[in-house]
């Protein structure tokens, strides 16, 4: 983007949220750590601008983000009046969850919903959209609307914001970090946030019941044309009592593969909903077939949510997986 034309977004959502009385800040069910960094970091943004502000996720948060500071303030439904939201990390309007999207929706219409993002797939739904598809996280993009505001980087706003950074990248070994990414990384860690202490907690701890429920998991693998995919059945996670919990992990363990173009892990969520969660080997691209599944992403990293039962959602997803990934081999060769 011009860096001019940037710095007007910068200064017309400042521009929104200093004039807002009441604020909704929302992002993404089945959130992750950009999601919920974002939102945490933006909230004690707003907190220090003396505005009111709601924090909202529609799904629990996962246990592994509850050690970030002010992970107890989210809610899951929305309540009260509002005069703007601000949607984190969502590539289009139902990624906000059903509910929330239909509270939305029945919010008056001089209400503005500013849409701030990095998918490539974003559809641009909202009243004022900041879509960067070359921020490595969502939370790369507040930090750079923090700055060019001039507003404080206090030691809970970096930690989140770092959390963000560090499991959208994997800890930085994604294909698309650059030195972009690197510097915001360390501007954070000089305003107070550990990089090995998010690290740690972030990517590598998890309970004894997520490992045994992966290894449920990893025996379940199936392989075809270069396809990997498994599935994290509701059954699983109950009698393991885990309930919330984020798998985005063990998608991003299986890309690891050396046989696997693209992994596909399916995870029931109740009341039918599937989440599908896809990772490719680089050079394909997995946010092309989440688009067509009404999902959405990046390359090398994308989903979707889906209703129905299991099977006839892997059925689905499976066959368009390998239809795209055919197409995407025939023009690669």
């Amino acid at each position: 983007m011009d860096l001019n034309l940037l710095d007007g977004m910068h200064d017309r959502i400042g521009g929104r949220l200093e004039r807002a009385s009441r604020i909704l800040v929302v992002t993404h069910v089945g959130p992750d750590g950009d999601a919920v960094g974002s939102l945490l970091a933006l909230g004690w943004l707003l907190r220090a601008r003396g505005k009111e502000r709601l924090l909202m996720c529609q799904d629990p948060l996962p246990e592994g983000y509850r050690f970030l500071p002010g992970s107890d303030e989210i809610v899951q439904q929305p309540q009260g009046v509002f005069d703007l939201v601000v949607s984190l990390d969502c590539s289009d309007r139902y990624r906000m969850g059903e509910s929330v999207a239909i509270f939305v929706e029945s919010l008056p219409d001089a209400v503005p919903l500013i849409n701030i993002d990095h998918h490539v797939t974003n559809t641009r739904f909202g009243t004022l959209n900041w879509v960067d598809p070359t921020a490595v996280a969502t939370a790369q993009m507040i930090l750079e609307l923090a700055e060019a505001l001039g507003w404080d980087l206090a030691p809970p706003v970096a930690t989140c914001l770092l959390n963000g950074l560090i499991t959208d990248t994997r800890s930085f070994r994604t294909s698309n970090v650059d030195s972009r990414a690197i510097q915001a990384a360390l501007r954070l860690m000089e305003a107070g946030a550990s990089l090995a202490d998010i690290t740690r907690q972030a990517l590598e701890q998890r309970s004894l019941a997520s490992v045994r429920l992966w290894g449920q998991a990893i025996d379940g693998l199936r392989l075809e044309d270069g396809v990997l995919w498994t599935a994290v059945t509701g059954d699983m996670c109950r009698r393991l009592g885990l309930d919330g919990d984020d798998f985005s992990g063990l998608a991003n363990f299986l890309s690891g593969i050396r046989e696997a173009d693209v992994v596909v892990v399916f995870t029931e969520r109740g009341n039918g909903i599937i989440d599908v969660g896809m990772r490719a080997a680089p050079g394909l691209d997995v946010a092309k077939m989440a688009l067509r599944l009404g999902g959405g992403g990046h390359p090398q990293a994308a989903g979707c949510t889906l209703a129905g039962e299991l099977a006839q959602v892997q059925e689905r997803v499976l066959a368009e997986v390998q239809r795209s990934l055919a197409g995407q081999r025939v023009a690669g060769s």
